[in-house]
């Protein structure tokens, strides 16, 4: 065991002045971090830890701390959620920095040295470009102003989120907020635990349950409605955990009978080093088609889908099993033999809710070649608005015969001058420009037979997903640290396809919003069915009948105040109805979703969402971790907000 110390006495109040390990001052040379090196094969998945999950914290360690004869050990022993539950007494408010309870520094300074200096105080990223914070500097605010909407510039940033209108819009750089905005921490957390181990993160999720402190995970903040934020939070950050294992291409995965190839990745793997990784091997994974999204983060959490869905199924479909570190402290695995439970929900129920997870276990695929085909039609001179929309009928009705041939097609609708219809692109899996022009034949011609000839069309070949995604999407179209826009979604499922009255509706419905907003974006896809897998998960079941994923946004200008983006997004609740009314019982992508969404539990989680909430209450009786939207968020809110726009600037308080 490492060398294992803790510096607690007395009361809160006395930590403030008295920091002392068997009568000795408490610093950094007679603290060391609270962790212990255990076997890295001892976890029950049989997969073996990476180094950073063999630094734990265990009950050996609250032991050692114990012996040294100190008190307020407590703040940072674990707890047990039956027993939690069985005594549960009344929630109240979490802690903030404002309340009489909020720990002191010397109690934070106490925190960083059991984390071995892992601890970051909140400060705004863009907080160098205004005078009353201490880091004001010119010069860095030029900086910092210039790499603001790169997704890995925030992506690195402690506080850094791609999407920041549902914090609160706290502090950002003055050339790209309102005129005389100011910068405060906002919606921002006080404190961020810059993970590298998992004792650091049980250190954490011990440390905030025990004294009711606000606590939130960040993986790369690319939640749309900002998750990885809270007013006076401390912030667990596993952008660290970036470790990439291949398995072998004959694995076998035990718990689940997988054989094949597999990849162990740290949560903090991003899209683009694990598809390069792949690559090298002859290999693809599904994943997402931004480079910087964390594969294991709120991606797969919440979902996840990919240009490979429709041939291999949901991302969170691909993850055999995980370590995870729960809201009790301790750290466990996760498979269908091992907490099936949590394995069910951790797979499509949601981040930032069951747990922290540290690493998974993904299938991987044999590598495949790729074909795109980009076309657009537009209302103009040779083609009628009747016409156009009858092109749009055209292509509509190839849905459910591309989606069963293993494709992907992203579209947009941009009627905001003469309408135009994209497809940017169709992408084909295990084709070649041949089998898709092929393929496509049939369409073109339907196209011609209403009026629209197609003159752009654009075939592209790629070896496989990687060239196919930087041909596709260059990484400068990436853009992060906005706030301008909100989106709402629906899936519309393949039994609108079957009857023609349904599809008409939803036609209808789809034209007169985009008619009406200037811009919808959809995707043709399908959650394919894997028989190598156990797909019985948490995904919102709607994704099993889908075959369009559509999107429609509200978007400000820079001068929007709370008032006016709170009537944008009413507009865009209202503006969604017929798309509801045409898909009944369906639902909404958890992860691209409005956070205003009617009745969201039915539409993000469906028919699992009973069933989730009581495994909430199990495995968090402490509600320690929360996130809008999230499962058993509605018995919680924050203080403050205003109808439409929420916000994380607030207290977090139970209902």
């Amino acid at each position: 065991m490492a060398r294992l110390t803790f510096a607690a006495a007395l009361s809160l109040a006395s930590l403030a002045f008295a920091q002392t390990i068997d009568g000795t001052q408490a610093n950094a040379t007679t603290v060391a971090p609270a962790v212990e090196e255990v076997q890295a094969d001892t976890a029950s998945s049989g997969v073996t830890y990476f180094p950073f999950e063999s630094s734990q914290l265990t009950s050996d360690v609250i032991a050692n701390l114990t012996d040294y004869n100190l008190t307020d050990v407590s703040l940072f022993d674990f707890d047990d959620a039956d027993a939690a539950v069985e005594k549960r007494t009344t929630l109240s408010c979490k802690i903030s920095p404002t309340d009489k309870g909020w720990p002191s520094r010397v109690v934070w300074d106490v925190l960083n040295l059991l984390l071995g200096g892992a601890l970051i105080e909140g400060v705004p990223a863009a907080a160098p470009c205004y005078s009353n914070w201490p880091q004001y500097d010119v010069a860095k605010c030029a900086a910092i102003t210039a790499e603001w909407e790169n997704t890995t510039y925030q992506a690195s940033q402690p506080l850094g989120i791609q999407y920041y209108v549902f914090e609160g819009v706290s502090c950002l750089p003055p050339t790209l907020t309102r005129t005389n905005a100011t910068c405060t921490l906002g919606g921002m957390p006080s404190y961020v635990v810059k993970a590298t181990n998992v004792a650091q993160v049980q250190i954490a999720v011990n440390f905030a349950r025990n004294l009711n402190l606000r606590l939130i995970v960040k993986n790369k903040g690319h939640d749309f409605k900002a998750k990885s934020t809270g007013a006076g939070a401390l912030s667990i950050w596993t952008n660290a955990f970036s470790s990439i294992e291949y398995l072998g291409s004959s694995y076998k995965h035990v718990p689940s009978g997988y054989t094949g190839p597999a990849f162990k990745i740290g949560s903090g793997v991003e899209a683009l080093a694990l598809y390069e990784a792949a690559d090298k091997l002859g290999l693809h994974i599904v994943g997402g088609n931004t480079r910087t999204v964390g594969i294991g983060g709120g991606y797969s959490a919440g979902g996840g889908h990919s240009p490979l869905m429709s041939m291999y199924g949901m991302a969170a479909d691909q993850i055999l099993s995980m370590e995870v570190v729960l809201p009790s402290g301790r750290f466990v695995s996760v498979d269908e033999k091992t907490n099936p439970d949590l394995f069910f929900a951790l797979r499509g129920g949601g981040g930032s809710t069951w747990g922290i997870v540290t690493s998974l276990v993904i299938a991987a695929y044999e590598k495949k070649p790729v074909t795109t085909l980009t076309y657009s039609f537009a209302i103009g001179d040779v083609i009628t608005e009747d016409a156009f929309w009858s092109g749009v009928d055209a292509v509509f009705a190839k849905f459910p015969e591309y989606a069963d041939q293993g494709m992907y097609s992203y579209w947009s609708i941009n009627c905001i001058f003469a309408c135009t219809f994209a497809m940017a692109p169709q992408w084909g899996n295990d084709m070649d420009t041949a089998a898709l022009t092929n393929l496509s034949a049939a369409l073109f011609d339907d196209l011609s037979a209403v009026g629209v000839v197609v003159t752009d069309a654009v075939y592209t070949d790629y070896d496989g997903v990687i060239a196919a995604i930087d041909g596709t999407w260059p990484a400068s179209t990436e853009e992060g640290g906005v706030w301008n826009f909100n989106t709402a979604s629906r899936l519309f499922p393949r039994s609108n396809w079957e009857n023609a009255t349904l599809l008409a509706a939803q036609t209808a419905a789809l034209r007169t919003s985009v008619e009406t907003a200037g811009l919808i974006l959809g995707y043709n896809v399908k959650a394919a069915s894997n028989p190598a897998l156990n797909q019985t998960n948490a995904v919102n079941p709607a994704w099993r009948e889908t075959l369009l994923h559509a999107m429609l946004g509200a978007t400000w200008s820079q001068e929007a105040t709370p008032a006016d983006i709170a009537a944008a997004n009413k507009n865009l609740v209202e503006m969604m109805q017929p798309w509801r009314d045409a898909s009944p019982g369906a639902g909404a992508y958890l992860n691209e979703a409005d956070i205003n969404e009617p009745n969201w539990q039915q539409a993000f989680y469906g028919s699992n969402y009973d069933y989730l909430y009581q495994l909430k209450q199990q495995y968090d009786p402490w509600g320690l971790l929360w996130a809008p939207t999230a499962v058993g968020s509605e018995d919680w809110y924050i203080t403050g907000q205003i109808d439409y726009y929420p916000t994380q600037n607030g207290k977090l308080c139970p209902k």
